[in-house]
């Protein structure tokens, strides 16, 4: 059976963090995820969840923010028994009850707006929030039901019909009097909260394990990277001897490594093999090698081989002896592109870990490792523990910080699973180093014992405040695998605190090892087998694509089409005309575009490329490729008086964001009489300033990924600004910008104070930590302790955060 549960769109990116919607009251009082929650009189109980049997229509107070009505239709048989009770029929409207939360799934549930307007207002702050891990994934659940306006007659029809409507107009009757519900055990939600956050980290991190010399690999290039940025940012650009000598190391180190795993460096390798094996004097192959070498001819033998060219980091020493920031730019990009290459290829021939064959989740809450890789009574114990909270007593008993509390109950767990062995333990003695690490900062070695369950947890008693950071500090710590730290953050830290960033891998990737997933992990959980579960398809729901363009007209739909009834075309057209206009290289967006150009197809130009049928050539071009393809198949001869023309609309396929390239691609889905165009392409031309620089930021000014110091580089607040639609929001951000940067130093000159010190001063000014710190910044933006300034939290909701964030990071962080 479909219910309905009435709520408003100001929750949207709070119930898509849990994936879940509970009564009113928890939301004070669970202790995880977004602590408001906005009600809607149609589901204003503080103790309970209200869901209806039919479709509610209501209003939603809208004095100051931009909040409608949202409608989340779900499933009933996917929830156990008792969880949902029926209270009170009215005016043929079953209500119904829940006081516990109810987790939604992608199967089934649909998220229902008024006007595509709305839904995309919701969209673009889904984009931005990264508490919000499934704006994606339920992209075709989230459906615009337009509210029809009845007239005298089919209010009589209706009346005299006997098909039930499968909606009504809500209004306090409808509010159940009595409740008979027992109020849920809050207390169950968290521990719900931390088993889903353990389940996702363990599997996530279980999935991104490598070998151990990928692990190392990666490490030592974190290390030559830091080496080099020191190096080249002395005054002198030249190394101490001790740089020079751990460069060197580190340097002979990778190669050793690279040569060992990189399937060039292999392929070459088994060529010489083969090649010295077969020499007529029966020699050994090393006796073969030193006797080239010794006549001074085995590189001229290895080039005749015709070798794959391998990477060689000894090309790093280039941009110190050469230094430009060009040389070091290109010398530590490519660095990290074949770091990253090496870890693709090493997470890609791993088989993918399935949920089941790793986690077992008890009746009572309890959790076990099945993974045959862990040896599990202490790592059980203390996953536990950490979803118990346990830690929490030690800390408050003790008035110690977090990670003390942690690391003191985790030798707890342990010295009580050891028994009379423990004082004399080599466990108890990488305990309390640990511990007095914590506390004195005193000295401690990680791998001063070989136990991963022992290292991962030292790692998190370290980094765990935070999966980013996390997360780098066990790749500096050279970490192969990372499932077992991973699962502990999950398991302290809560699903609810996971980022989209994080968590997009699995959410995202996938769609039938997410769907196995969701499936295994809800039939743990709850005890439900989830029936018939397909993930929907993109129907009338048309997801526009994330563009300024887009935007724009999403934003006006309704004065583009005033009739609800014909909007559902005229996105389905924008939406389509957006796909192409985005795609990169494309023959049909290139046909689209070209054969707009006046009086063009009675050219032999262009019955060439329609002869050849280019419009539906799949084939993927580099843009060379592209060009020359359209060449050969117009000719020569044909190609002479139109060239000019041609390389127009080639130029114009290869913009992004381009009104013009858009409005061209358009008028084959959009008749250029049609009234929805006109107004279009009115729109579309009157905001193109700021298209049009927001198309030059992805194109003519894009900055390409460097390792330049992210406060140096004064290019990348203008191409952010461009992302900005709203004016007032761009000029904000310019500004904000320029001071966060500023206060990097030991002094800046404030334009109202004069001198002043920097805030940010002393502060660790590496890329990530920057970017980081900027994400803060911004996000606490959006929540001002004083209410004198929430004026600035409305100039910032036209800001996307997560955009200029990725970006940023995309550009100036090594992955």
């Amino acid at each position: 059976m479909k219910l309905y549960i009435p709520t408003c769109t100001l929750n949207f990116n709070n119930i898509f963090s849990t994936e879940s919607i509970s009564p009113k009251a928890f939301y004070q009082r669970r202790e995880f995820g977004n602590k408001r929650f906005y009600p809607v009189e149609a589901n204003s109980l503080d103790g309970v969840v209200l869901l209806y049997s039919k479709y509610p229509r209501y209003d939603v107070e809208d004095s100051e923010l931009e909040n409608y009505p949202m409608v989340i239709e779900i499933e009933s048989d996917d929830y156990p028994s008792g969880i949902i009770k029926k209270q009170v029929s009215h005016s043929g409207v079953e209500v119904y009850v829940s006081a516990s939360t109810i987790y939604l799934n992608p199967f089934h549930t649909k998220i229902y707006f008024d006007s595509y307007a709305e839904r995309q207002g919701v969209l673009t702050k889904a984009a931005q929030s990264l508490e919000n891990k499934f704006e994606k994934l339920y992209g075709a659940n989230l459906v615009v039901k337009p509210q029809t306006k009845k007239g005298f007659f089919d209010n009589v029809k209706d009346l005299f019909s006997k098909n039930d409507s499968d909606e009504f107009e809500w209004d306090s009757s409808y509010l159940p009097t009595e409740i008979d519900a027992d109020i849920s055990n809050i207390e169950q939600d968290r521990k719900i909260d931390r088993i889903r956050g353990f389940v996702y980290c363990y599997l996530i991190g279980a999935n991104m394990t490598v070998s151990s010399d990928v692990a190392e690999l990666k490490s030592l290039a974190r290390r030559m990277r830091n080496t080099l940025s020191a190096i080249v940012n002395s005054p002198t650009h030249t190394p101490s001897e001790l740089q020079d000598e751990s460069l060197t190391k580190d340097i002979k180190e990778f190669n050793r490594i690279y040569s060992s795993i990189d399937e060039d460096a292999l392929y070459n390798a088994n060529i010489i093999d083969m090649r010295l094996s077969r020499n007529p004097l029966k020699l050994e192959k090393q006796d073969v090698i030193a006797l080239l070498e010794s006549l001074d001819i085995y590189t001229e033998f290895c080039s005749k081989l015709h070798l794959r060219r391998v990477y060689d980091a000894n090309d790093l020493w280039k941009c110190v002896e050469f230094y430009s920031p060009e040389s070091y730019n290109t010398a530590v990009d490519t660095l990290n592109s074949v770091v990253r290459k090496i870890e693709l290829r090493s997470i890609s021939k791993g088989q993918k870990n399935e949920v089941k064959e790793l986690v077992r989740i008890g009746n009572d809450g309890s959790v076990n490792v099945l993974d045959k890789t862990v040896k599990p009574e202490f790592y059980d114990s203390l996953l536990n523990s950490q979803i118990g909270n346990e830690y929490e007593a030690v800390k408050n008993e003790n008035g110690i910080d977090e990670p003390l509390a942690i690391a003191y109950n985790g030798g707890k767990i342990l010295q009580r699973i050891l028994g009379d062995k423990w004082n004399e333990s080599k466990w108890a003695n990488y305990i309390n180093a640990l511990l007095s690490h914590l506390q004195e900062s005193s000295a401690f070695d990680l791998y001063s014992i070989d136990n991963d369950v022992l290292n991962s947890f030292a790692a998190f008693c370290q980094k765990g405040d935070n999966i980013d950071r996390l997360s780098e500090y066990l790749v500096q710590c050279g970490f192969n695998n990372y499932r077992l730290a991973f699962g502990l953050y999950g398991a302290t830290r809560g699903f609810a605190s996971l980022p989209k960033t994080f968590t997009s891998t699995l959410i995202n990737g996938d769609r039938d090892y997410y769907k196995s997933f969701v499936l295994n992990v809800y039939q743990q959980l709850f005890g439900v087998s989830i029936s018939n579960a397909e993930f929907p398809t993109q129907s009338n729901s048309f997801e526009i694509r994330e563009s300024s363009i887009g935007t724009t007209i999403m934003g006006n739909i309704s004065k583009i089409e005033t009739k609800p009834s014909k909007q559902t075309q005229v996105i389905s057209a924008v939406s389509q005309a957006l796909e192409l206009e985005d795609a990169v290289q494309s023959p049909k967006a290139f046909m689209y575009i070209f054969d707009s150009f006046p009086n063009i197809k009675r050219t032999k130009a262009y019955k060439a490329l329609e002869s050849a049928d280019f419009e539906h050539d799949t084939t993927q071009y580099t843009p060379e490729e592209f060009r020359s393809k359209i060449y050969r198949i117009i000719g020569k001869e044909a190609l002479k008086g139109q060239k000019e023309k041609v390389d127009a609309a080639i130029e114009l396929e290869a913009k992004r964001q381009d009104p013009k390239a858009f409005l061209y691609i358009l008028d084959n889905f959009l008749k250029p009489s049609d009234l929805a165009y006109k107004r279009i392409a009115k729109l579309v031309d009157s905001n193109s300033s700021v298209i049009g620089v927001a198309s030059s930021s992805t194109n003519d000014t894009a900055i390409q990924p460097t390792s330049r110091p992210i406060l140096t580089d004064d290019r990348w607040i203008p191409v952010c600004a461009n992302m900005i639609i709203d004016d007032k929001a761009k000029k904000r951000f310019i500004v904000d910008m320029e001071w966060f940067v500023d206060n990097h130093n030991e002094w800046y000159e404030d334009q109202k104070k004069g001198k002043q010190r920097g805030i940010y001063a002393g502060y660790d000014k590496s890329n990530e930590k920057v970017i980081e710190r900027l994400r803060k910044y911004l996000e606490n933006k959006l929540h001002p302790t004083n209410d004198k300034i929430m004026w600035l939290a409305d100039i910032y909701r036209n800001i996307p955060i997560e955009k200029i964030v990725s970006y940023l990071q995309s550009i100036y962080v090594s992955r």
